[in-house]
C-alpha cells in the first residue's frame, strides 16, 4: 500500500473508542491520503467502524491476547507491517509490544514512560481531557493538533424496536448506569425523573445493556414504576443511534451514551455524579450539551437543563 497506515489500539469501552475519533479525524486532517485501522475489542467493532475518518476495524479478544502464543497470532495475521505510526491509548503495554512486533516506524502513547514509546524527542503537551490527551497525540509527529468533534455516521436502519420509537410522543432516552455505581443514578431520582418528563408531556424511553442495566431496570418496576418505554438489552449499537438521531435528544449520566450523543451531535443532557467532568463531559462549543456535576443532582435541575437545552415545548 502506498498511502501512509496509521495504527490506532483502544481496547476499552464504547465511550472510550468514540473519544479517541477526534485522533482518527486529526490524521485525516495532517494527512488526508492516509489509511487508518481502528483495533478494538470484537463486542464493539460497530463503535469504532462508523467512525468518521476509520478506513478499517480489526478486532481480536482479550482473553486470547493475554498469552504469547495469542499474541503472536494476531501479530502474523496482522496484515499492516511496518505502518507509519501506531498509537497506543491508555499506553497498555500489550498493544505496546504488538505495535513493535508488527514494525510500526513511530509508537506513541500519552504515557512518556511507556516501555515501547518512539518519538520522545517530543513532550507531549499536558492535557486535562481525554480528547485533548488522544488527539494530542499526533503533536509527536505534527507539533500541533486541531480541536475537532467526534462523528459517529451510522448506517440507517429499520426494526420493530424503531418503529415503537417513532410511534411515542417526544420520546426522551434515558441512559441511567455505568460500569462504576458512583457515576449512576439513583432509582428514586429516576423514578421522579421520569414523572417529571411525563407531566411535561414527553414519552420516557429506558436504555442500557448488560447485568447492570438489566438490574436498575428491575428495580424501577420492582418500585411501582412503569410509566416509560422499556428497551433496555434491545437495541444494538446501531439501532440505538438511530434512536436518539429519531428522538433529537437525550439524558446519560457519565457512560457510552453520552459520548454516542455527542458523536451524532444530538442534544445531550449530561449527569456527572462522581466528578471528572473536565476529563470526559461534553464541549457546549462543540456538541449541543449541558453537562452537570455534583454527587447530589436533584431530578428537577436535570429537567430544568433538558428543557433549555432542547427548547422544546409539548
Amino acid at each position: 500500500m502506498d498511502k501512509k497506515v496509521f495504527v490506532i489500539f483502544n481496547t476499552a469501552s464504547i465511550g472510550d473508542v468514540l473519544v479517541t475519533n477526534t485522533l482518527v479525524q486529526n490524521i485525516k486532517y495532517y494527512y488526508p491520503d492516509s489509511y487508518v485501522v481502528f483495533v478494538c475489542n470484537k463486542p464493539i467493532e460497530d463503535v469504532a467502524k462508523y467512525q468518521e475518518g476509520v478506513d478499517e476495524v480489526i478486532t481480536y479478544e482479550k482473553k486470547l491476547c493475554n498469552s504469547v502464543q495469542g499474541i503472536w497470532k494476531f501479530v502474523k495475521n496482522f496484515l499492516y507491517k511496518k505502518p507509519y505510526a501506531s498509537f497506543v491509548t491508555y499506553s497498555n503495554e500489550r498493544n505496546l509490544l504488538i505495535s513493535r512486533l508488527i514494525g510500526a516506524e513511530h509508537i506513541i502513547s500519552h504515557n512518556k514512560f511507556a516501555l515501547w514509546n518512539t518519538k520522545e524527542n517530543y513532550k507531549l503537551k499536558n492535557y486535562t481531557h481525554m480528547k485533548d490527551i488522544w488527539g494530542g497525540m499526533i503533536e509527536a509527529l505534527i507539533g500541533e493538533h486541531q480541536n475537532l468533534p467526534i462523528k459517529y455516521l451510522p448506517p440507517l436502519v429499520e426494526s420493530p424496536i424503531i418503529d415503537k420509537i417513532k410511534s411515542l410522543k417526544n420520546p426522551v432516552p434515558i441512559s441511567t448506569t455505568s460500569n462504576f455505581i458512583k457515576k449512576d443514578m439513583r432509582v428514586n431520582d429516576c423514578i421522579e425523573l421520569i414523572n417529571l418528563l411525563n407531566l411535561e408531556g414527553f414519552t420516557p424511553v429506558m436504555t442500557g445493556a448488560g447485568e447492570i442495566a438489566r438490574k436498575f431496570n428491575t428495580e424501577l418496576k420492582k418500585a411501582g414504576c412503569f410509566e416509560y418505554t422499556d428497551i433496555v438489552d434491545c437495541t444494538s449499537f446501531i439501532e440505538l443511534a438511530n434512536i436518539l438521531k429519531i428522538c433529537n435528544c437525550c439524558i446519560s449520566v457519565d457512560t457510552g451514551t453520552l459520548h454516542l450523543a455527542n458523536a451524532l451531535q444530538v442534544p445531550v443532557t449530561g449527569i456527572f455524579y462522581a466528578g471528572l467532568a473536565d476529563m470526559w463531559g461534553s464541549d457546549s462549543t462543540l456538541y449541543p450539551s449541558v453537562i452537570i456535576e455534583g454527587q447530589y443532582v436533584k431530578p428537577q435541575e436535570i429537567m430544568s437543563a433538558f428543557k433549555n437545552l432542547v427548547g422544546v415545548c409539548v
